[in-house]
């Protein structure tokens, strides 16, 4: 009875422990007490003891990397200016880690710009303190996890931004560290002096164009229906009114649904999302908008009083600005029948 007692809770010690290498092999680079969801960034680790808090994924965002000084930050447009900065695009992802309280932000950061290096990344930009500028925090306020937790420590900081290269495919770190200072936080709030860790990751390439081009006579029938026809084949540079080559083929089927009628003229809409500021979107609607117009009159030789070109930036919104998904739906353009 005795040796099969024995053997019954071996079966059962085997089992549990065969059930927990799975889990730990299903979970990846989680870690237990980490906040659900959350993992490390694909072959990187994190500085011993950390707890990985909050964090944030994107299918696809736009993100400006700093590669130097903060020079001043528009508290409207929440958008920073910066002495050199790089505008990626691509796969992203936003992890905050709590350190246990003893190590400096000098000691994290390097020790995370060492575990860079090997990984073979390199250093774009490194600061700490003021260096990166008075304001440093609100990029971190303002997008991605955290709400406050980063906005009030600037003096004891340290920063990171580096990129690795394999074969044209771009990956990109944003590394911000503090010794906590202050800030508020409706779930966190950590000790005076612990470190934090903001590690942002960005994967560049293009979001997958799931939005058809519509066609010249698809136009015609939604505006003779709905009076508009909403577009997604127009893509633009991060935050500019720059139209990127790939959107030839919609600008192609609107000249064509325009030289079909000579009579027909239009409203040509610039929308965004709710990132940013209500000026800046404006601008950059209209700016858009007015892009669209030109090339239109210049490439496609359209009258120029056939259309105008309008910004109403986010107030129009078809889906939420809360997910990715929602933000590419409402940053469009949109053509209405004068």
């Amino acid at each position: 009875m005795r040796v099969s007692l024995q053997h019954d809770m071996l079966d059962r010690f085997l089992a549990t422990f065969v059930a927990g290498l799975a889990a730990c092999a299903a979970a990846g680079s989680a870690v237990a007490g980490d906040a659900p969801g959350c993992s490390d960034p694909a072959g990187l680790k994190r500085f011993e003891g950390s707890s990985l808090v909050l964090c944030e994924r994107r299918d696809f965002a736009e993100y400006e990397l700093p590669t130097g000084k903060l020079l001043n930050w528009d508290y409207g447009a929440k958008r920073g200016s910066f002495a050199s900065k790089i505008d990626v695009e691509g796969r992203s992802s936003f992890n905050i880690y709590f350190v246990p309280k003893g190590p400096s932000p000098a000691e994290v950061a390097r020790n995370y710009r060492l575990d860079l290096e090997e990984k073979g990344y390199s250093v774009l930009y490194e600061a700490k303190g003021a260096e990166l500028g008075t304001d440093q925090g609100r990029i971190f306020e303002t997008n991605g996890p955290g709400d406050q937790l980063f906005g009030y420590s600037a003096d004891t900081s340290r920063y990171v931004s580096a990129v690795k290269d394999e074969g044209g495919r771009k990956s990109y770190v944003s590394l911000y560290v503090i010794a906590y200072q202050g800030g508020v936080h409706t779930r966190f709030k950590p000790e005076v002096g612990q470190v934090l860790v903001r590690l942002d990751t960005i994967v560049a390439g293009a979001l997958e164009d799931r939005m058809v081009v519509v066609t010249a006579s698809e136009m015609e029938k939604s505006i003779a229906e709905t009076g508009r026809v909403t577009l997604y084949g127009i893509h633009f540079d991060f935050n500019k009114a720059d139209i990127k080559p790939q959107s030839r083929p919609a600008l192609d089927e609107i000249a064509r649904y325009l030289k079909a009628d000579p009579a027909r003229r239009l409203h040509v809409v610039g929308h965004t999302d709710g990132v940013g500021g209500f000026d800046f979107n404006v601008r950059l609607s209209q700016a858009r908008a007015g892009a669209v117009v030109a090339e239109l009159v210049g490439s496609y030789a359209i009258a120029p009083e056939r259309l105008k070109g309008n910004g109403v930036g986010m107030l129009a919104p078809i889906a939420t600005n809360e997910t990715e998904e929602g933000r590419a739906k409402n940053r469009r353009v949109e053509l209405v029948a004068m």
